[in-house]
C-alpha cells in the first residue's frame, strides 16, 4: 500500500492530537481511523484506506518518531507540517476532525487545545468555510 505524501501529512497532522498529551488511548485511535474515513482518504490507487491499513500505518508513524532523530525541534516540525497542509482543500473538516479526535478520550487537554489553535492560526481558520478561501503564505 502507497500513500501520497499529502494524505500521510493530514494523517501526521491528525495523529499529533493524540500524541500532544503524552497518552495514546484505543478510543483515539478509533478516532483518528473514524476521522480518516471521513476525511475519505485514499491510498495511491485511490482506495478509501481502511481501518487495519491507518492502524498499521499508526504504529509505522510511531516506529518513524521513536527511531529518527529530529533535525528540527518539535514546534518547527509541526510549523512545517501544517504550512505544507496549507493547499488542501477542506481544512474545516480536518480542524473539525482534530476536535473530535482530541474528545475521544472524554479529556480535552490543554495541549490539544493549543495544537488546534495552532492550528486555526495558521491556517487562518476563520473565513475558510467561505467558498474559493485561500490562505495567505
Amino acid at each position: 500500500m502507497r500513500i501520497s505524501d499529502q494524505t500521510q501529512n493530514i494523517m501526521r497532522l491528525l495523529s499529533q492530537v493524540i500524541l500532544a498529551d503524552g497518552h495514546i488511548l484505543p478510543s483515539e485511535i478509533e478516532a483518528l481511523i473514524r476521522s480518516v474515513q471521513g476525511l475519505e482518504l485514499t491510498d495511491s490507487e485511490g482506495d478509501v484506506l481502511r481501518s487495519p491499513q491507518i492502524r498499521n500505518w499508526f504504529d509505522g508513524y510511531l516506529q518513524e518518531l521513536n527511531d529518527a532523530p529530529s533535525e528540527m525541534s518539535k514546534e518547527v516540525a509541526l510549523t512545517h507540517l501544517i504550512l505544507s497542509l496549507a493547499e488542501w482543500p477542506n481544512k474545516k473538516a480536518v480542524v473539525e476532525a482534530l476536535e473530535k479526535i482530541s474528545q475521544a478520550d472524554a479529556d480535552f487537554h490543554i495541549e490539544e487545545k493549543l495544537l488546534i489553535s495552532i492550528v486555526k492560526a495558521y491556517w487562518q481558520y476563520d473565513g475558510l468555510d467561505a467558498l474559493g478561501a485561500k490562505i495567505r503564505v
